[in-house]
């Protein structure tokens, strides 16, 4: 199967269609509409799946609001506006915890960043969440909205040798080099979710549908997942 390790599109359409889905929100007390949160296993097509089922479901329209996808570069486009860089937004998604105790021990107060940062994440995730008609790619979206009635949780994973070839094709490195940056961010990603959220992001009881990238294209998995929406 043909495979594609896409980056996310172009921010400055979806700024754009965040800033009018934002203002639409102010104006009107609307019921809450469906949303999807995505993770997966690092090397996996979350932001082709998603902006697919963006796309799709934004055609089927009954009203005015446009679907949106919520991701890292849109993420930190929003909290730059609100005073957080960018270089502070990444390290929040690497810190553990007993760096972060040391790091108390020496700064006091200003070890308290990170956690300032991830209240700000959680906030914008919550906020995409209730309004709906939204699809939240990692940063622990699955444990955020765990309980948000509208929302419907989706894990992507795949062997390693899938990923290690979207790694490859994507990042121009040897499969050796591909396994290693794989098990790194992995482990990176464990860490924040379990770090601040409390909870295993692997755990299968999180998510409404569980789907294998390899087995799967990304068509037949947004077939998959757009009926399972109806049910909200």
């Amino acid at each position: 199967m043909k495979t594609h390790f896409a980056i996310p599109p172009g921010i400055e359409k979806r700024l754009q269609v965040w800033t009018d889905w934002t203002e639409r929100q102010a104006k009107q007390d609307l019921a809450p509409r469906p949303c999807i949160t995505i993770s997966r296993e690092y090397g996996c097509q979350a932001y082709v799946l998603a902006e697919t089922l963006a796309n799709r479901l934004s055609a089927e329209l009954e009203d005015e609001q446009e679907w949106i996808m919520l991701d890292r570069l849109l993420l930190e486009k929003v909290a730059q506006g609100s005073g957080y860089s960018k270089s502070e937004l990444n390290y929040v998604t690497q810190i553990g915890p007993a760096f972060q105790s040391m790091m108390a021990n020496l700064l006091g107060p200003d070890a308290t960043k990170p956690v300032k940062a991830f209240t700000y994440i959680k906030e914008s995730i919550q906020y995409f969440a209730r309004a709906g008609n939204s699809i939240i790619v990692g940063r622990g979206g699955v444990c955020i909205a765990q309980n948000f009635p509208n929302t419907v949780h989706i894990r992507l994973i795949a062997p390693m040798s899938f990923k290690i070839h979207n790694i490859m094709q994507s990042m121009g490195i040897s499969a050796v080099e591909a396994r290693k940056h794989i098990e790194a961010r992995q482990g990176e990603r464990n860490k924040f979710i379990e770090h601040f959220t409390k909870m295993d992001i692997s755990d299968p009881n999180l998510y409404h549908l569980i789907l294998n990238n390899e087995k799967s294209s990304i068509d037949e998995m947004a077939d998959m997942i757009i009926p399972r929406l109806k049910n909200i």
